[in-house]
Parts: structure tokens; sequence; C-alpha cells
């Protein structure tokens, strides 16, 4: 179940386009009719973010601490395609987020409609109405940039997480 009222849009964040209450990231694909896919995200701006150290969500530089949004599948792997957040837009995107927060019990069942220059994440048609996973807040100072299956990815191999959180309320792994 979706939230039906919008979490509050942090300041930090007024600068990027809203839609239906929500503040659009930095990193979501917009069709050519300029309709953001909420969801879907665009590679070049993703890979910017995880060269340049830019927050996916605020596109602004990140600080000393970051954090990456990881699904349980990804904690073994050490890796995700996602960009890096700040706290403040990681803690917005947990509360705006539907997946990202819990409240989805399945993926989406039918593929988004993307441009034809668009490309869906490869793992799209194995998650395609699959049980959604818990996801996990993993605090960093830093990660590095890897290829993973063809793609830009971020990875914290090597680098000790200064805490790993699940994103429901359960209890911090230290």
């Amino acid at each position: 179940m979706t939230n039906p009222t919008p979490p509050a849009i942090p300041l930090s964040l007024a600068h990027l386009p809203t839609v239906g209450g929500l503040a659009v990231p930095w990193i979501t694909s917009r069709t050519g009719d300029g309709r953001h896919l909420f969801g879907a995200v665009d590679s070049d701006r993703k890979d910017q973010a995880l060269l340049l150290r830019l927050c996916g969500v605020c596109g602004r530089r990140l600080d000393e601490r970051l954090v990456l949004l990881m699904r349980l599948s990804d904690l073994p792997r050490q890796r995700t395609a996602e960009p890096a957040l700040h706290s403040v837009c990681a803690a917005y995107t947990a509360a705006a987020c539907p997946m990202v927060g819990g409240r989805l019990a399945h993926y989406r069942t039918t593929p988004q409609a993307l441009d034809p220059a668009m490309i869906p994440p490869a793992d799209s048609p194995a998650r395609r109405g699959a049980p959604a996973e818990p996801w996990f807040a993993v605090w960093l100072h830093s990660y590095k940039v890897i290829t993973d299956h063809g793609t830009l990815a971020a990875s914290y191999t090597g680098h000790i997480p200064l805490r790993i959180r699940p994103i429901d309320g359960r209890p911090a792994i230290s």
C-alpha cells in the first residue's frame, strides 16, 4: 500500500521538479514528451553521479558521509547500480518511494513505457511481479566505481561500512 500523503520535501531538494507532491530524483528518466518515470533511471545521469560522486537524488556533490540504498540481494555482493545519496536524500527516498520504504509487496507486473532510447535495467524482467526485497541503508565514507554485468556500479568492497540499517525499522547491523 502506498502512502496517500506525500512526505514533506526537504529544503535541500526544493530545486527539483515535483510530480504529485513528490520531488523527482535527479537520476529519474524523462520521456520525450516531458513525463518523469519514477522507478526508471537515466543511465547517463546515473553514471555521472557514480563517477563524479554526485547524489542520485539532488544531483549535488556528496559529503564525507554517504548512503547507498541497497536491496537485500545486493548486500552479499557489496555493490549496487544505484548512486550514493546524502543522508537527507536517503531519508526522503525511504519516505517517498513505496518500494524502498517497504510499502509494496511486489515489483510492478507490467514493463514501463520507455522511449526507444531508454534502456530498462538488465534485471527488470526477472523482477516483474516478483516479491519485493527489503532495502537497507549502507552508511560509508567512500565507495569505488566498478563495472558489474556491463554497467557502472558503486562497490564498498574494501571499505568498512559505518553502519548497515534496514529501511523498515529493524535493528541496525553495526
